[in-house]
């Protein structure tokens, strides 16, 4: 569907009324999206453009009026509480979504965590998705950053993830001993615009918890 890209609101007709149009035409389809189990990249357009707007509101209420922006304070005013409720509604979904995947270390637990894979399996289904994870520590002015990457390696038909963890091991020489992370959903949700961001996201509480013991 069409991405809510930055700066939506100043493109097209300049009325208040259209914008709102628009919009809400977006959000309806959204809704439908998260209907359909799928959380991205919409929920991430949605984050983005309300912090954009929301900036946007507190530089309005700071400069002289004018009909001009009379008319991007009626937008902003429709706009953001819309813009509040659809997260609230993806967020709460993602919730319940992340916490319903069952999470184990497959194998041993290595000394080095920041290269392994990722078996996912998906309600009822007998093969199971294997995805390559990096995480990569970048330092920028605010800190350390983890930049996370997946890559698809393949599907396997084997029903153990320890089968397939061997299998891994006997084709693949580049990681000896890798940490690898068995993923379970109860059910079988979309995997790219849901479960390999939830996925992408949860690694690193992942990978220090199997380091804790406190994964199952």
């Amino acid at each position: 569907m069409e991405r809510l890209r930055p700066g939506w609101f100043l493109q097209g007709l300049w009325d208040a009324e259209y914008q709102q149009y628009r919009l809400l035409a977006y959000l309806a389809r959204v809704h439908r999206e998260y209907l359909a189990q799928r959380l991205y990249p919409h929920l991430a357009d949605l984050i983005a453009s309300y912090g954009e707007m929301r900036e946007l509101a507190r530089q309005v209420e700071e400069t002289n009026p004018s009909p001009e922006l009379e008319t991007l304070q009626e937008i902003l005013t429709f706009s953001l509480p819309r813009l509040e409720s659809s997260i609230e509604e993806g967020r709460l979904l993602y919730e319940t979504i992340a916490q319903s995947l069952y999470v184990r270390v497959v194998g041993v637990v290595p000394m080095y965590r920041d290269e392994g894979y990722v078996l996912l399996r998906r309600g009822t289904e007998r093969e199971v998705h294997v995805y390559l994870y990096e995480l990569r520590r970048v330092y920028d002015a605010h800190g350390q950053q983890v930049a996370i990457r997946l890559t698809f390696v393949g599907t396997y038909s084997q029903v153990g993830f320890l089968s397939v963890r061997e299998k891994l091991l006997a084709e693949r020489k580049d990681l000896p001993v890798p940490l690898t992370l068995g993923v379970e959903s109860p059910w079988e949700l979309p995997i790219e615009p849901t479960l390999l961001p939830i996925i992408q996201r949860s690694l690193p509480k992942w990978t220090q918890a199997a380091t804790e013991g406190g994964l199952g």
